[in-house]
């Protein structure tokens, strides 16, 4: 029983020695097999990723809207909508029409732009 009503049964500060050994032998045994198992496993395996490239999206010269003209490299609003007046008349058949269409659009864009343009 405690020796003073308002002390508690256990105390800290009353262990002996060997109590207090063993309380450190167990932390250290924890801290070690905790380190050992961050050390070889690290309790992540990378799994391996398959990844592809997908299509380039396509954007029908003679259906798109202004918008969507706008997101082929090179061609600004103004010159999509020129685009966009130009097939009302006839529809865009090849990319040489296309730049005919928009006012002149430089070489090296028309070559970016390939991929992406279809003539539906």
């Amino acid at each position: 029983m405690a020796e003073r009503a308002d002390e508690p049964e256990f105390a800290w500060y009353r262990l002996q020695g060997r109590e207090i050994a063993v309380l450190l032998a167990l932390g250290a045994l924890l801290a070690a097999l905790s380190t050992w198992a961050w050390l070889h496993d690290r309790g992540f395996r990378e799994l391996p990723v398959e990844s592809r490239e997908l299509p380039p999206a396509r954007v029908n010269v003679n259906t798109a809207t202004v918008a969507e003209l706008t997101a082929l490299p090179g061609i600004g609003e103004r010159k999509a909508e020129k685009i966009a007046a130009a097939r009302a008349n006839t529809p865009i058949r090849s990319l040489e029409e296309l730049a005919a269409a928009a006012g002149g659009i430089p070489g090296r864009d028309l070559e970016r732009m390939r991929p992406y343009v279809v003539y539906e």
